[in-house]
């Protein structure tokens, strides 16, 4: 039994990990700041989903690497936070201090915070993960899509889903942006 090199076989699988590549390293890169490691966790992606993808239609095989791309960052912060390595220290941003920063306010933020924090965990996985790639890595609408192999009208549900839930936490209603 021989197996043919994906790389040479004739059909746009073989093409699929060059092209996500440079998008893999920049989810990564934006997450953790290291080119290098985010270069080593692309490439540990494409290698892991390389079998999974064959057969799969283009738009199914992306879905699944972008997909595993998200569990392999969740993988990698787990075992950060389990063998409790160090938080890296900003002394600039330790040592600024904003004029509206009294006590009070700083732990009404803190509070407010871990609210907003609960209401994201309660979220489903596929509508947490959109939120994030939204929101805090700045992904546009149409590159989530790809990455999940769905329209950009159900990343706009998922997101609207996603900020009516966390208002309806904090208590408020839905404050139009």
């Amino acid at each position: 039994m021989t197996s043919q090199p994906l790389a040479t076989q004739n059909d746009d699988s073989s093409e699929l990990p060059a092209q996500l590549r440079p998008a893999l390293i920049q989810f990564f890169l934006r997450r953790c700041g290291n080119v290098a490691e985010a270069e080593d966790l692309a490439q540990d992606v494409l290698v892991r989903t390389m079998l999974q993808t064959t057969g799969k239609s283009p738009e199914d095989a992306k879905g699944y690497i972008f997909r595993a791309a998200v569990n392999r960052w969740h993988d990698r912060q787990r075992r950060v936070m389990s063998r409790g390595q160090a938080v890296e220290w900003n002394d600039a941003a330790a040592y600024t201090a904003r004029e509206d920063g009294t006590p009070e306010r700083l732990i009404g933020g803190q509070q407010e915070l871990h609210r907003v924090l609960a209401a994201v965990q309660e979220l489903n996985e596929r509508t947490r993960d959109i939120l994030l790639l939204i929101r805090m890595e700045h992904f546009k609408l149409s590159e989530v899509a790809e990455m999940y192999g769905i329209s950009v009208s159900a990343v706009n549900k998922h997101l609207a889903k996603a900020v009516a839930h966390i208002d309806r936490r904090l208590g408020r209603g839905r404050v139009p942006e």
